[in-house]
């Protein structure tokens, strides 16, 4: 019996050492409202703070704080700037918040989601390590652009006529609209099936919204498809839509459906019929342009696989 109670006692000490650690740098609803807000227009407010021509972490973060410090006058004190500098890995200037329990939240300005902010969600860990991490320059960053602050105003400078936009995540605030094409994966012993069938194959043509708040993202299609392999070819035309979830600015995966009518030969009212098609894959965001990978099967071509090239707009 005692034996039962060691054990029991062990597993509830292990479970709540590994809550702690999930608990980690995990703000608060209030904090997290707040921070979420900040990076929002943070983003949308971007300018080159310290006028050296580049956008980058220190515009961010500095553009963080004072944005932090006038929408939360009183929380002022419970947001600084940190400096990780690592020689030959990295130096790198962030957002801390000490959150109501004093927890130190760790704000990557540049993140990809406002919902997804912290250091640790937005670095690998071959690259972020806190040990590295200089507090006390909170001033001495603020002050290298605060003689030009009032100068900027919606997020551009009235300097020269220069203007620098926010190049953080690109590949979550763009949309795009893409082309792709299906191959059959229907495996056969004919040399004319999968991918390099000319006649059973489908074309698609999409608009891919940007990456919303929250971090879901609307990708709108248009599907032909055909199965010329047939004795009477089969053809069909499908729209459906599918939606995603940016877990990474390059790592976005997505669901959807499909549905359509298909035709044998020509298109005539009496030969008319439902078409359907279910999709799942992953769009890979890289600046101004993305690549996507998906696999589906439908009424037409069966298990397929498609890739898709999209351009930004």
């Amino acid at each position: 019996m005692k034996r039962q109670i060691l054990v029991l006692f062990a597993l509830a000490l292990l479970s709540g050492v590994l809550f702690a650690q999930s608990s980690k740098n995990k703000a608060s609803p209030r904090i997290h409202k707040m921070i979420a807000s900040t990076i929002k227009e943070t983003q949308a407010n971007l300018y080159d703070y310290n006028r050296d021509g580049e956008i980058n972490c220190r515009d961010y973060s500095c553009i963080f704080k004072r944005t932090w410090d006038r929408k939360f006058p009183e929380e002022k004190a419970l947001c600084t700037l940190v400096r990780n500098y690592q020689p030959g890995v990295m130096c790198h200037l962030f957002v801390n918040v000490r959150d109501d329990n004093y927890c130190a939240i760790e704000v990557e300005p540049q993140a990809y989601s406002p919902q997804h902010y912290l250091m640790t969600e937005n670095w690998p860990r071959s690259m972020y390590d806190s040990a590295f991490n200089n507090y006390g320059e909170t001033e001495e960053w603020l002050s290298e652009g605060q003689y030009i602050a009032s100068a900027y105003s919606g997020g551009v400078a009235n300097s020269g006529g220069a203007s620098y936009g926010s190049t953080s995540c690109e590949e979550c605030d763009m949309g795009y609209f893409s082309v792709g094409y299906m191959g059959c994966l229907s495996f056969e012993d004919s040399d004319d099936s999968c991918f390099i069938s000319q006649e059973k194959y489908g074309l698609e043509f999409s608009f891919e919204t940007p990456v919303y708040q929250d971090g879901f993202f609307i990708i709108f299609a248009f599907d032909y498809l055909t199965d010329g392999e047939r004795e009477h070819p089969v053809h069909s035309v499908l729209t459906g839509v599918d939606v995603g979830y940016c877990f990474h600015p390059v790592f976005q995966p997505y669901v959807g459906s499909f549905a359509g009518v298909k035709w044998t030969d020509t298109f005539s009212m009496e030969n008319v019929g439902f078409a359907w098609k279910v999709c799942g894959g992953s769009r890979f965001a890289f600046s101004s342009f993305c690549v996507r990978a998906e696999i589906s099967y439908g009424s037409i071509l069966g298990p397929a696989g498609m890739v898709s090239v999209g351009f930004g707009i």
